[in-house]
């Protein structure tokens, strides 16, 4: 609900996949990311901030994923 009017948003799809659905309400703007049982509902800075974060984690996995992988010996020439 929007707290000005206090009417129900109304929701329009961003996107979504097998883990999460994004909604942006019409009225409000306000972003709802729905995981589950689970929602938070951000403003657009908010989203930005949630993405950048994700982003920052994603790439940290990602790179001690690649330190953890066994260095593979090069044939000799």
């Amino acid at each position: 609900m929007t707290e000005v009017d206090q009417e129900p948003c109304r929701l329009r799809t961003l996107c979504r996949n097998d883990v999460a659905h994004v909604q942006r309400c019409i009225g409000c703007g306000c972003i709802s990311v729905h995981m589950g049982a689970f929602t938070v509902r951000l403003d657009n800075t908010g989203l930005e901030a949630l993405w950048a974060v994700l982003g920052d984690a994603a790439a940290v996995l990602h790179a001690q994923k690649r330190a953890e992988l066994p260095v593979q010996p090069r044939g000799h020439a």
